[in-house]
């Protein structure tokens, strides 16, 4: 019996701290940096629903043009199919201040006349109960490199 329970002993010690234990929960920037993802796929496949999801009720943006919307004119302009073509997402930068997340990235892609352009995105996410919820968003337009 204790050659069996030394065994035991020695064989958990192998394995290593936390094995058998449930996996760790996702750190709030983890989960935050996938919901970004989901927003940016659900730009390119008109996903409304999985906007109404993302969107806080309370949500605003602010438009590259300066417009300034809200969740509802969000939703009708997201049903609609975006000009962008081979959109491309430079390093994400997310940053989390307890229940509060800024998240920035620079986007590039093409129009479908061909035409480049590259835009500075941020969003806040706020944490509402277990979720968190997009609350404001603001596309800057980046103008060519000069020449």
């Amino acid at each position: 019996m204790t050659r069996a329970l030394c065994a035991l002993a020695a064989a958990l010690a192998l394995a290593g701290p936390g094995a058998g234990s449930a996996p760790a929960a996702p750190s709030d920037e983890d989960v935050v940096r996938q919901l970004n993802d989901d927003y940016v796929r659900a730009y390119l496949a008109c996903d409304v629903a999985r906007f109404r999801s993302l969107l806080a009720d309370d949500f605003s943006g602010v438009l590259a043009d300066g417009r300034v919307i809200d969740r509802a004119q969000f939703l009708m302009q997201a049903a609609q199919p975006p000009d962008a073509r081979d959109l491309r997402q430079g390093r994400v930068t997310v940053r989390v201040f307890g229940d509060t997340a800024l998240v920035a990235s620079l986007v590039g892609y093409r129009r479908a006349d061909g035409t480049g352009v590259r835009t500075r995105y941020s969003a806040v996410y706020v944490r509402r109960g277990p979720d968190w919820k997009i609350v404001w968003v603001q596309w800057t337009r980046v103008a060519p490199p000069q020449e």
